[in-house]
């Protein structure tokens, strides 16, 4: 049995992709003291606010990764209720003035409900009355809570964190018991790998007097770098940072960098930019709504036993056509073909940093950083090559190959400082790496060149640069959206919640109105140049005629067509044009059976047949 052979293979995008063990898991820890339930005039208080933010959040989490658990615990309580969706199996003895709300789960339409009455009832589901408020809570015991959360999630989890939304800057005195057992319990975080975030819930909070050295004990962070966020109420910002900080900065691979002869030092890739996937559809029994598992078998007929059979992946051979003639491999022969190079980035030579332009861009890059883990001693080579490069403005040409049976590429390896941009940093110090084109990737626009250029003047040069400046505004990511995703997962929230789709707003369609106001005073200078500018309409495309002059389109019917509609349509030679809905109606319409399942031409023979045409 033989196929087309795929010497393509996968694309790099698909091979770049890498399976992670284990699920993320986050959980809310909300205090509950007296400070945060006091309400204002429009009932809004800080308890509301933290949940409202901890319901977008998880609805982020459910676009991101379905999978990932989700937790909610109150501390600063006088009692202790059972929590609705805590299973009976879970054993977790809660200390004293706390509560679990939601265990670690997959974040479903009930628990996002769930939090979404809470914060919306007039009394917080009798908040006073079923956990009432105090300040009894021993830090220390909330970190406890939650590690102990983490290890009966039942799942194994990869990444874990705690986000902490709380008024109070110094929940226990300095240098007291208490305070000491919180920062032993942020040197036990450190260890596990636990993440913390801190939301601050009020004006002008203090995060020296107590965070400042939690947070980076636990984060192993030096305190000349830590930073804490400043208090906001818009929801939308709350809870990107919850999703942000929550992002775990994965690393794709691991490669050998070969620098020279006997020389290789680890590095990790990471990618930069990658496209979000839209939701991918699953199939579904339309009765049932059992899920329908899809199961492609290659078969070939056995004259023999006059029955299908199953084909095996090793009886299968694979052919390329060359010259007319089927020249066969095997399914080992194409993969040592694909294997040209094995997987690692080798360096070549170093060209200058102005030899990188902007028009070499191909597709979106990776960023290298040192791995340690793999090859002792990574880090201090990488390092000297990246102040290296930086103090000579030199860029390293490589070639790179991904993984095995990956094409390799030549890539420019471009060293980058941090850089940071409104809080936030958005370059960090390593390798930024650059797929270079080769020679068939570069396109030659020598064909689109116009035979007669117009003359321009130095004044209308000038002129358009006023209107350029005029309309440049300062790019960021995060002012654009996807609206089609958007949209999609605003009609998937409103079936599931069943409310009605907010209306999803295209931001990136141009605010023209904006943009004539700001080159106003320039248009009548442009007109005057360049004479007023006229927009013609395109003109409309004929409809395709007959010999006769007649049109060949056809009108648009229901299911209910006549006699004479279908009789026309035939005597006119134009039955193909006309829909299987069409065909099938006017069918049923005199009586003709078995046409459920029939093709179009064994539709139209019907009616030929039926009418003697």
């Amino acid at each position: 049995m033989f196929m087309q052979a795929d010497f393509d293979g996968e694309t790099e995008e698909a091979e770049t992709q890498v399976t992670f063990g284990g699920r993320e898991g986050i959980l809310f820890a909300i205090d509950t003291s007296a400070t945060m339930l006091e309400e204002n005039e429009s009932k809004e208080c800080n308890l509301r606010t933290a949940l409202e933010a901890i319901e977008a959040a998880m609805k982020n989490l459910v676009v991101g990764n379905q999978k990932d658990l989700v937790g909610v615990i109150f501390y600063n309580t006088i009692q202790s209720p059972r929590s609705k969706f805590e299973a009976d199996s879970v054993e977790i003895v809660v200390p004293k003035n706390m509560s679990i709300i939601l265990p670690m789960d997959a974040p479903s339409v009930d628990s996002i409900s769930y939090v979404n009455n809470f914060y919306t009832s007039d009394d917080l589901m009798d908040f006073h009355n079923k956990y009432g408020c105090c300040n009894d809570a021993t830090f220390s015991d909330v970190l406890w809570l939650c590690t102990r959360m983490f290890q009966k999630c039942g799942y194994k989890l990869q990444s874990s964190a705690i986000v902490v939304f709380t008024d109070n800057p110094l929940p226990h005195a300095a240098n007291s018991h208490e305070y000491n057992q919180a920062m032993v319990r942020a040197k036990d975080l450190s260890q596990l790998n636990v993440e913390f975030s801190l939301i601050p819930m009020q004006e002008n909070f203090d995060g020296t007097l107590f965070y400042r050295e939690f947070i980076c004990t636990a984060m192993d962070m030096d305190l000349d770098h830590f930073q804490l966020d400043t208090f906001v109420r818009d929801i939308e910002t709350i809870s990107n940072r919850i999703y942000r900080r929550n992002y775990r900065k994965r690393c794709n691979n691991y490669l050998k960098f070969t620098v020279g002869d006997g020389v290789d030092i680890s590095v990790g890739l990471y990618s930069s930019i990658r496209h979000t996937k839209y939701p991918k559809s699953i199939s579904v029994h339309r009765d049932t709504n059992e899920l329908i598992i899809k199961k492609r078998v290659q078969e070939v007929y056995n004259e023999i036993e006059d029955a299908p059979m199953p084909l095996l992946p090793n009886q299968q051979k694979k052919y390329q056509e060359i010259g007319g003639k089927k020249v066969i491999f095997t399914t080992g022969e194409i993969a040592t073909m694909k294997t040209l190079l094995p997987a690692g980035i080798k360096l070549l030579g170093f060209k200058p940093r102005a030899a990188v332009a902007a028009h070499h861009f191909l597709k979106n890059g990776y960023f290298i950083y040192p791995d340690e883990v793999r090859i002792e001693g990574s880090t201090q080579l990488f390092r000297a090559l990246w102040q290296r490069c930086l103090e000579r403005e030199k860029v390293p040409i490589c070639i790179m190959t991904l993984r095995q049976k990956s094409n390799p590429t030549y890539v420019a390896l471009l060293p980058q400082e941090n850089i940071s941009n409104d809080q936030e940093q958005i370059e960090y110090n390593g390798f930024l790496v650059i797929h270079l084109p080769n020679v068939d990737d570069v396109r030659d626009f020598d064909t689109f060149k116009p035979e007669t250029v117009p003359e321009i003047t130095p004044e209308n040069v000038e002129l358009y640069e006023k209107v350029i400046k005029k309309l440049k505004f300062k790019y960021s990511p995060k002012q654009f959206d996807d609206p089609a995703l958007k949209n999609i997962y605003s009609n998937i929230e409103a079936f599931a919640f069943k409310t009605d789709g907010e209306q999803v707003e295209d931001t990136t369609l141009p605010d023209v109105e904006r943009q004539d106001q700001k080159i106003a005073d320039l248009v009548t200078a442009v007109n005057a140049e360049f004479g007023e500018i006229t927009i013609e309409s395109g003109s409309k495309r004929k409809t395709a005629s007959t010999e006769n002059g007649a049109s060949r389109k056809v009108p648009r019917y229901t299911d209910e067509i006549t006699e004479d509609q279908i009789l026309a349509e035939f005597r006119a030679g134009r039955e193909e044009q006309l829909t299987i809905k069409v065909l099938k109606g006017y069918l049923q319409q005199i009586g003709v059976s078995g046409v459920s399942a029939a093709k179009k031409s064994i539709l139209i023979d019907k009616i030929r047949a039926y009418h003697n045409l």
